[in-house]
């Protein structure tokens, strides 16, 4: 099913190999004899699955999570150390987790679909023109998902729509930054239309974590809004809505292994048992606990790592939709606050109401030393994993883009527009929020406190201005996909408010240098058509 990317032998063509040192000049392959690839009908469907294989690798440190829970102010800075540098703003061009990582990554994803692009229109009459297009919109989407999120972290970056021939040529190699603007306009837009169109409304089974048509309308609802063209954004957003996607009932399920499959997925990167990657391991679930019954931090991390933080934990309302600390329900006692809370609060964080028996038969519950955080008295479940004998392995799919994100992306477009809507606003809210209500209901033994009318259980966002319909969509938002991506990190960017939050989570200092990342010091170094964004230094 979902193991077919990492099986296919063709991907020893991502062994990146080049006597350069800048990732803008990388050819995508090594071993592979170019004159004999790209030869038989089959090739192209390979060509397009190699393309997917650095996707899986988007988290394979640290990275990202650093980034988005750093800056955000989700975790405490003693929570989580090494996100303290973005935290504090102290991070700098050397950071090699982040600022590289997320470099590095995305330009061998480049090069790796620009290779394979090329290749696949060199086929000629080998293939049909239906087949063609619908691996070069594979292509195609994945190259416009690497660079709009080049484009949400750095901002200006060097643009290289085709293949190098020539790595020792400095003219062809060194590329100057090109605009965000231009890219979006000229190069991912362009991208995810062909894909919105040449792709397939779904695949088999066995290829399950292949985009399709909904996957390039969702990110063109992303990319739309990302620009303010809010009309368009509603528009794709429809497209999504046409297609066979539905939320689950449970807002917490999504994330189990029996769910992969899940109606709610837009788009998720299949992860199979091995991948080594960080930020899977240690966001865990109960659902499926290994040998000896560690969960996410393991003993080990448990002085050190993913404490959330106050301000987090605090945001989830009350089951009144009132918030917490000012309710009529909130307790001081932090064994106490997981009680008549929104329920993605215990979707989000072990509470006394998690227990489970391991394989080797050990009853753990959040109660246990090594469980409860000393902090803020809460660690996290959402995602998951299992704890081998001797290593890591992954279980839970990275979800990229799910069905309530682009609900609330049209919320947002309706309240932006020209012309506000904010019955269509509501609405789409709405969509979101009904689910947690609906499962609080369905489950009044455990999250609605007696006497508490059905009509008062998370009542609906009043929505009436801009600022009410943003005020609605940053809580929806934040309390629905935390670790998922870097999402409230994008969020917090688009609406010109990360500068707002961050000092105001973490008591930092703003400085405007912090809304983008810099450009990785080796990069500048390799590539000197480059200029270092203002405030970071040469």
């Amino acid at each position: 099913m979902r193991k077919y990317i990492i099986n296919i032998l063709f991907l020893t063509v991502l062994c990146m190999s080049s006597c350069m040192d800048s990732f803008l000049d990388r050819n995508p392959y090594g071993s592979i004899d170019e004159n004999t690839f790209f030869t038989e009908p089959e090739h192209a469907n390979l060509a397009a699955i190699a393309c997917y294989s650095n996707l899986q690798k988007l988290n394979s440190h640290w990275g990202d999570a650093q980034l988005e829970l750093g800056m955000t102010g989700d975790f405490s800075p003693t929570g989580f150390k090494d996100a303290s540098t973005f935290y504090l703003g102290t991070f700098n061009p050397n950071e090699a987790n982040v600022v590289l990582g997320i470099w590095q990554k995305a330009y061998k994803g480049i090069a790796v679909c620009n290779k394979n692009i090329e290749g696949v229109k060199s086929m000629g009459d080998l293939l049909d023109a239906d087949t063609r297009d619908k691996y070069l919109a594979e292509m195609y989407f994945i190259r416009a998902f690497w660079y709009f999120r080049l484009i949400q972290f750095y901002g200006d970056v060097p643009m290289r729509s085709a293949s190098v021939q020539d790595p020792t040529n400095e003219s062809e190699v060194q590329l100057a930054a090109t605009s965000k603007e231009t890219i979006v306009r000229d190069f991912i837009i362009p991208d995810l239309q062909f894909a919105s169109q040449k792709l397939p409304e779904s695949w088999d089974e066995v290829y399950m974590h292949r985009v399709t048509k909904g996957t390039a309308w969702a990110y063109l609802c992303e990319v739309y809004l990302y620009v303010k063209d809010y009309e368009n954004a509603i528009e794709a957003g429809k497209m999504v809505e046409s297609y066979d996607y539905a939320l689950e009932e449970d807002p917490g399920c999504i994330l189990r292994i029996d769910k992969e499959d899940s109606k709610e997925i837009i788009f998720s990167i299949g992860i199979a048992n091995g991948i080594t990657t960080y930020r899977e391991f240690y966001f865990g679930t109960i659902e499926d606990l290994g040998v000896d019954g560690r969960i996410m931090r393991g003993d080990s991390y448990s002085n050190d790592y993913f404490y959330p933080s106050d301000d987090f934990v605090n945001c989830f309302q009350a089951i009144d939709g009132t918030d917490y600390v000012n309710s009529v329900y909130y307790v001081e006692n932090k064994s106490e606050q997981y009680k008549n809370r929104d329920p993605r609060f215990d979707a989000t964080f072990f509470t006394p109401m998690d227990e489970v028996t391991t394989t080797k038969n050990v009853t753990l519950n959040w109660k246990q030393e090594w469980l409860v955080n000393k902090q803020t008295g809460f660690d996290i479940q959402k995602r998951g994993v299992y704890y081998g004998e001797d290593t890591w392995n992954m279980r839970v799919d990275m979800h990229m883009m799910r069905l309530p994100r682009i609900y609330l992306h049209m919320a947002e477009a309706y309240a932006m527009k020209s012309t506000p809507d904010f019955g269509k606003c509501s609405e789409y809210v709405e969509k979101v929020r009904s689910r947690a209500r609906n499962f609080a209901l369905m489950h009044k033994d455990i999250y609605v406190p007696s006497g508490l009318e059905d009509n008062q259980v998370l009542p609906p966002f009043k929505i009436n201005s801009v600022e009410t319909a943003m005020k609605a969509i940053d809580y929806e938002s934040r309390v629905e996909f935390f670790t998922e991506d870097c999402i409230r990190y994008y969020d917090l960017k688009r609406w010109g408010t990360l500068k707002d939050v961050w000092p105001k989570k973490v008591g930092g200092v703003w400085s405007d240098k912090l809304f983008d990342l810099p450009y990785p010091s080796s990069e500048l170094s390799a590539n000197h058509k480059l200029t270092q964004h203002n405030g970071w230094g040469n």
